[in-house]
């Protein structure tokens, strides 16, 4: 039942014109990504990522509807009418700085990027990213790994599924298995470095925190959540010093609670910041809802539904995110 409403905002959307759906009132309109490549990162097995023809055949199509604006502009024009779009990247993967920037300052497009603080300078690796990692090299790997995994009650297929709290369950698998993530990390270097934000910073990009090794908040409890928010803003505003304060929820806002908002808010933590609920208002005034790009499937018909399933939220009053 629940998947209904999808379906049908699906089915209307093949008959919206791009031009007239997009058209219609709606909150700012808040895409984000992680990462652009043309090369396979074998780190990254957990989201489908776009090669860089791919992202500028979706770029050229928001531009299209949308004006790009900055951050600023949001903060300051929260109620708009213009239809506009603020651009986004989560967990500070070195792409940004190598493709992605490139990209969007020769389309003049702004953008926000979002740093796991633990992570930057390659100073760690994100859980998911192990996870990546092992599972690529049980793959090519014979049946008595796959054994040792069954012995732990894990299978390959399941390894991209394990959560925050699984992380040294990872650790244990590696180190049995001969995977060296430390050594991943040098010579690779996923992450931006410091020098490599700060450039992001000089070129006119915003630059924000994402916790500070990205855990799923609704499995920490609202203390930890608090410290991640907190430790990690300061980490940017220290190491970064941005004109605007911006915290991005990893993975959703879903189970941070009203009073986790209200005490960013009145704790002046930081000025703005962002779930990942869609196309959707928010019931505070400084938090904002974007929309996340990397899915499979078709792009425009995927965009024009999420419009469609807008507006029948809005039919019926529940187009605002409520904690």
């Amino acid at each position: 039942m629940k998947n209904i409403p999808r379906l049908f905002s699906n089915l209307i959307g093949q008959f919206y014109s791009s031009p007239k759906l997009f058209s219609l009132s709606t909150p700012p309109f808040l895409p984000f990504y992680h990462v652009v490549s043309d090369d396979k990162l074998d780190h990254v097995r957990n989201y489908p990522f776009r090669n860089r023809k791919e992202f500028e055949k979706e770029l050229d199509f928001i531009l299209k509807h949308f004006e790009p604006v900055s951050l600023d502009f949001i903060l300051k024009n929260p109620d708009t009418k213009k239809k506009i779009f603020h651009l986004s990247f989560d967990d500070g993967l070195k792409e940004c700085h190598e493709i992605i920037a490139p990209i969007l300052l020769r389309k003049g497009i702004p953008a926000s990027f979002f740093i796991n603080t633990n992570f930057a300078d390659n100073k760690a690796l994100y859980y998911k990213y192990k996870a990546s990692l092992l599972k690529g090299k049980l793959i090519s790997e014979t049946a008595d790994i796959s054994k040792f995994l069954f012995k732990h009650k894990v299978q390959i297929s399941s390894l991209l599924q394990l959560d925050y709290s699984k992380e040294q369950l990872l650790d244990s698998i590696a180190e049995e298995i001969g995977v060296d993530f430390s050594d991943y990390l040098k010579k690779n270097k996923p992450y931006l470095s410091k020098t490599q934000i700060l450039e992001l910073q000089n070129q006119g990009f915003s630059i924000g925190a994402h916790s500070l090794n990205h855990p799923e908040f609704w499995l920490i409890s609202e203390d930890e959540q608090y410290r991640q928010i907190k430790e990690s803003v300061e980490w940017v505003q220290k190491h970064i010093q941005p004109k605007i304060s911006a915290f991005a929820f990893p993975y959703t806002d879903w189970r941070a609670s009203a009073r986790i908002l209200k005490r960013i808010k009145s704790e002046n933590i930081c000025d703005v910041t962002f779930g990942t609920a869609g196309v959707k208002y928010d019931e505070f005034d400084f938090h904002f809802q974007r929309y996340p790009m990397e899915k499979n499937g078709n792009f425009v018909g995927q965009l024009k539904s999420e419009f469609v399933y807008f507006q029948l939220r809005k039919w019926i009053g529940k187009a605002t995110v409520k904690h």
